[in-house]
């Protein structure tokens, strides 16, 4: 039994190194970092090379208030540090700067929020207005989208927040119909892009974790038939099985229901996708998948529960010739898998 919690506490491990792969959010949760982006456009002289991204000239030190404190300039650096969804091992470099580098930095922060001229999309309500309107259809849907993503990709997360449970059920409605819509089949995956993107925060990801329906539709898009947007979803809902207490409760949720609507076996979607001979990429987020949903749980009997159903689903069928692939990140999954089955069939 000790060798099995050690096999545990090993499969943890992965399954933080994993999120963090797919979610690049910062704190201790998943371990993720990303890099803070400037939006500068004023030309920089000799940069250093360890500020960050964050150079600028004297135009920018009329900008910050110069009565203000340390402590102050502090307070608020600290504030755009959480805005800019870095890690504690990103945070610390920063935090070493003198006051002159975090007041450029706030500067450059006050002037990033209005750039925005009238008529653009640039405010997270703008996104929600167009998002709702009822002609958005086609190539101007897919534009909204694409401007979208790249929004919650590059703004801090005050500006997520701001475009919150009303932007993510504004994005929901859009892959709800474009689902329906076979024309609409670009737009799905500039959808499920965009999920991808507002969840790439601890706060977007709670906010996709309580939604009712977010992970059923977003299991909608696991379809054969649309291999570019089932392989994103397939990526996101294997890493969000790994996010405690409740990611594979929900996930698995939503595949279940999406099931029950399409009246077919719940997983046989991952099996067509393993299937798919031609596309390892696929194969590969699927033996992920799978993976991350029978491995998960602390249950014994529910673990082997999910692996049987896989196996009667069709992986049964498909196990042999993947054993015999070269694809190397493939065949590690594969071995994983059997590695796994192995444990269980051990500690049972």
């Amino acid at each position: 039994m000790s060798s099995g919690n050690m096999d545990r506490r090993d499969k943890e491990k992965n399954r933080n190194s994993f999120v963090g792969g797919i979610f690049k959010i910062g704190g201790n949760k998943t371990g993720g970092k990303t890099k803070p982006k400037s939006t500068s456009t004023v030309p920089v002289k000799n940069p250093p090379s360890d500020d960050h991204g964050f150079n600028g000239g004297d135009p920018f030190t009329e900008s910050v208030d110069v009565s203000l404190s340390g402590s102050d300039v502090n307070e608020r650096f600290e504030k755009l540090l959480d805005d800019m969804n870095l890690s504690e091992e990103k945070k610390a470099p920063l935090r070493a700067k003198d006051n002159e580098f975090k007041r450029r930095m706030l500067t450059m922060q006050a002037r990033g929020t209005v750039k925005a001229r009238a008529g653009e999309l640039d405010t997270p309500q703008s996104f929600v207005q167009e998002l709702m309107n009822s002609d958005l259809k086609g190539h101007k849907r897919t534009q909204v989208l694409e401007t979208l993503r790249v929004s919650l990709t590059s703004k801090p997360v005050s500006w997520v927040m701001e475009f919150g449970e009303k932007g993510l059920n504004a994005i929901l409605k859009n892959l709800t119909y474009c689902c329906d819509n076979i024309h609409e089949r670009k737009n799905t995956y500039e959808c499920v892009r965009c999920l991808k993107a507002f969840m790439n925060n601890t706060f977007g990801l709670k906010r996709i974790l309580e939604h009712e329906e977010a992970l059923t539709i977003m299991s909608r898009t696991i379809d054969p038939a649309d291999p570019p947007t089932m392989l994103e979803a397939v990526r996101l809902l294997a890493a969000i099985c790994l996010v405690p207490p409740n990611g594979h409760d929900k996930a698995v949720e939503g595949i279940t229901v999406c099931g029950e609507i399409r009246s077919q076996d719940r997983f046989l979607p991952i099996i067509g996708g393993l299937g798919m001979r031609d596309n390892p990429a696929m194969q590969v987020a699927c033996i992920q998948l799978v993976n991350a949903i029978v491995s998960t749980p602390d249950d014994l009997d529910f673990r082997m529960h999910l692996r049987n159903e896989f196996m009667r689903t069709g992986l049964i069928d498909l196990i042999g010739w993947l054993d015999a692939q070269e694809d190397d990140e493939l065949k590690t999954h594969v071995h994983i898998f059997h590695e796994h089955k192995e444990e269980d069939l051990e500690e049972f």
